[in-house]
């Protein structure tokens, strides 16, 4: 659910930056969905959606040259480390 939450606000935030109109579009609706279904399969099925969506987000700034397009990389590379942060397995000594 973090990570969703983490995800949503992102794109929210990116939208000035995007000058594809159909990839800003769905960046809005995306950025203004809920999990409504807290199964693990559905967090799961939703985190793949909104990685697929962060991707095609990375992609289109990628190429851009404003300082919005830069802010918005910024903060995908962030999101990237904090995912991996989260996932990251601590095992004690053997």
């Amino acid at each position: 659910m973090e990570e969703n939450r983490a995800l949503r606000r992102l794109f929210a935030d990116a939208v000035p930056a995007v000058e594809d109109a159909e990839l800003r579009g769905r960046l809005e609706v995306a950025a203004t969905g809920a999990d409504g279904d807290l199964k693990v399969s559905a967090l799961e099925a939703s985190n793949a959606a909104l990685r697929g969506l962060l991707i095609e987000l990375h992609a289109h700034v990628e190429e851009l040259e404003s300082p919005a397009a830069r802010r918005a990389e910024d903060a995908i590379w962030r999101e990237l480390a904090a995912s991996t942060e989260r996932r990251r397995l601590v095992i004690g000594p053997f």
